[in-house]
């Protein structure tokens, strides 16, 4: 169940990229391929008649780059799929069934695509899938910009240090960071002295609340 609904998610939330992306490749590929290959062959395209040469050359490469990105979003969704994610999990912990991460991803609370369950959390475009809420740390997040957009990643803090991300809405985050205040373990929120400590000196970041709540370690 877990598997399906998170693969699905992930399917539709790269759905109208693909659209777009697919509709100008059709479009660039259409009129100007056969032109370009005319052309290769030593014929003068009727299109040579109404654009320079240069141009449809260069329409034809642009529409041939945009198929291979199509391809290879297709290609990594599908080779880095969820059900991959959460079948390496499974190996790497055996003492975890498949039902057990159905049942408390059933229970989860869902706040946009993130949900967060008693025992895990689940994203479908983070690279861990299930992430284990008792070997959270620490939850902030970092902004990234493409062009005039700010993108927000929530970012989960692991006890080894590791850093476990996921894309989120600016809008969600308020509520994220209040669901993972639940519990006593975890410090939520962008405080930059515990990113800071979490970066430099996570025994330091330890001491602060996560040894000290040893009821987050029980069944």
């Amino acid at each position: 169940m877990m598997i399906r609904k998170l693969t699905m998610k992930l399917w539709e939330s790269s759905i109208f990229l693909l659209l777009v992306i697919g509709a100008m490749t059709a479009f660039l590929l259409v009129k100007y391929l056969p032109a370009s290959l005319q052309a290769i062959q030593g014929d003068i395209p009727k299109l040579a008649m109404h654009e320079e040469m240069s141009n449809i050359y260069g329409w034809c490469a642009m529409g041939l780059f945009m198929l291979v990105i199509e391809a290879a979003i297709v290609v990594r969704q599908l080779t880095n799929s969820v059900g991959k994610k959460v079948r390496r999990y499974l190996a790497e912990n055996p003492e975890v069934t498949q039902q057990q991460l159905d049942s408390d991803f059933s229970n989860a609370e869902q706040i946009g695509n993130i949900w967060i369950g008693r025992k895990w959390t689940y994203s479908y475009n983070m690279n861990d899938i299930p992430v284990e809420n008792v070997k959270i740390v620490l939850v902030y997040t970092e902004t990234w910009r493409v062009k005039r957009k700010i993108n927000y990643n929530l970012c989960l803090g692991l006890v080894n240090g590791n850093v476990v991300k996921s894309n989120v809405p600016k809008n969600n985050i308020p509520q994220i960071m209040e669901a993972y205040k639940r519990f006593p373990h975890i410090l939520s929120g962008d405080n930059p002295d515990y990113v800071y400590l979490f970066r430099k000196d996570i025994n330091a970041l330890l001491e602060i609340k996560y040894r000290n709540s040893e009821s987050c370690f029980q069944e």
